[in-house]
């Protein structure tokens, strides 16, 4: 098959709007559209897209396209192939060990800032999040946004907004990593999986911010492991 052959537009109703506190501009918007589909894995690794035909699919011209790919191409999602467009960029073993070191990094102690600065509102979100993870008849989607928002929660309630978003940015990552293999996806309904955020959620709630970083860096550790495993028997992505 040429790359020409792997050509194929894209389907704006597949993913719903996103909700934003501020309107986005024309490039923002498709760029959000785009990068969700990336993450879901309704756009492969390896597939292969053209300005012209964006356009056409979102009924714009080239030049928003143009900027919103130029974006994802910043974000790494997506890699510019000269005279022939753009390619959803494959994820190597590289790429998740850099995410996963990173999170390792970045996560522990923002949980520990947000344990010190714990509110009720934060611990109510805390606990919604940890029961649509877990809610018997939950689809997997449901699933992995519920602990996607667990995670990005606590960081975001370390009130330090730059390595929130950083964070947030990585964990959509995971996202797709375990949109793309399946043989993943009974981990987030595992014991373990619930043990180790019902941990995290306890020390946060009380204000114990050292039992808080520890208990998500061994949880992050144990994640890491598994998902290295899945990624070894999965193969290239």
């Amino acid at each position: 098959m040429t790359p020409a052959d792997n050509v194929h537009p894209l389907t704006t109703g597949s993913a719903p709007a996103a909700k934003e506190a501020a309107p986005q501009s024309q490039p923002e918007r498709i760029r959000s559209m785009i990068r969700r589909q990336i993450i879901r894995a309704e756009l492969r690794p390896g597939q292969i897209f053209t300005e012209p035909d964006l356009a056409r699919e979102y009924g714009v011209s080239k030049t928003p396209v143009r900027e919103a790919l130029q974006m994802l191409t910043v974000e790494g999602l997506v890699s510019v192939l000269p005279r022939k467009g753009y390619m959803v960029r494959s994820l190597s073993f590289h790429d998740v060990r850099e995410v996963m070191d990173l999170r390792l990094i970045l996560e522990p102690p923002l949980v520990a800032a947000a344990a010190r600065n714990v509110t009720a509102e934060l611990v109510t979100e805390l606990r919604a999040r940890i029961e649509d993870q877990f809610r018997d008849g939950n689809t997997l989607e449901e699933r992995l946004s519920a602990a996607r928002d667990f995670h990005v929660t606590c960081a975001h309630a370390s009130r330090n907004t730059r390595a929130a978003a950083m964070d947030r940015s990585l964990t959509d990552e995971v996202m797709r990593f375990y949109h793309l293999m399946p043989m993943a996806h009974d981990h987030f309904s595992s014991t373990e999986e619930r043990t180790a955020h019902e941990a995290i959620f306890d020390a946060v709630a009380t204000g114990n911010a050292e039992a808080a970083q520890q208990l998500m860096h061994d949880h992050l550790l144990e994640a890491n492991a598994a998902m290295i495993r899945t990624f070894y028997n999965a193969g290239p992505l």
